[in-house]
């Protein structure tokens, strides 16, 4: 099965960039999660790319669906400000977990067509349904920043077809940032401390030797994990607008493989 981000064409920058955000389902801490399925997802209406993923986390089932191409199918957007390509947050981040789980690029992953059990909103249980996964994932566990965020409940609307706030709020769980089991060090963080060996990343992960090099990390080589959990433990971010349906308008907002070589490596 071929992979539909295989030759994507990217920004040069490849590492999802570390942000401290503020502050279901869950309450807001990092969590080891297991990797159930991962699958890509398609808009009904556009060329818009999903992954899908479903976890168990203490037993739980969280699940997060990261958008990873604009409606043309492209992973990049132009920045306003510096004119340059550059590649959308949700590519970045799922980039990031193939990196940090399998040590490949997305668009170098396995995909594997498989029949999995997902729930069907139109029937209101769990149907069986043909999808393609990055099968690659599945069983492999990884740390995730799970952020407990208070939502606006929405409604379709016929005239539009947008779904669009009642007034009405739910809580949810998002993944916000992946870090490797073990380690806690997120993909930004490897990328420094492969520089700090005097590596280049890009070839390390073409070398087949990314997983060698997280593998000599370890927590102390990462402060993200300790600066987010200072800064979002147990809080609850509060996206909802307060906006409800007036006529046939809402109000809305927007947040914010190459094998090993038997040789000598960075790592050694």
């Amino acid at each position: 099965m071929s992979n539909i981000f295989a030759g994507k064409t990217t920004a040069k920058e490849t590492i999802e960039e570390d942000f401290i955000g503020g502050g279901g389902v869950l309450d807001t801490d990092v969590y080891e999660a297991t990797i159930k399925t991962a699958y890509i997802g398609k808009a009904a209406s556009s060329e818009a790319r999903n992954v899908t993923l479903l976890m168990d986390v203490n037993g739980r089932e969280v699940r997060s669906q990261i958008w990873v191409s604009n409606r043309n199918g492209e992973v990049t957007y132009k920045d306003k400000k510096t004119k340059e390509d550059k590649n959308l947050p949700g590519f970045n981040q799922v980039n990031s977990l193939c990196l940090l789980v399998a040590g490949k690029n997305m668009g170098d992953m396995d995909v594997e067509e498989l029949t999995v059990k997902l729930y069907d909103f139109d029937a209101k249980k769990e149907l069986p349904q043909v999808v393609d996964c990055f099968s690659e994932l599945h069983g492999e566990t990884v740390m995730i920043a799970l952020q407990r965020q208070t939502v606006d409940k929405t409604v379709k609307n016929d005239a539009t077809g947008d779904y669009e706030p009642t007034g009405e709020t739910r809580d949810q769980n998002e993944v916000v940032k992946f870090f490797a089991p073990g380690s806690m060090v997120t993909i930004s963080e490897v990328a420094e401390y492969i520089k700090g060996l005097g590596g280049n990343f890009d070839e390390v992960v073409q070398e087949g030797d990314l997983l060698k090099g997280i593998n000599t990390m370890n927590e102390s080589h990462g402060a993200y994990a300790t600066k987010w959990l200072d800064r979002n433990k147990g809080k609850t971010y509060d996206k909802s607008t307060g906006a409800k349906a007036t006529g046939s308008k809402f109000g809305g907002s927007k947040d914010t493989t190459a094998k090993p070589k038997a040789k000598s490596t960075l790592f050694d």
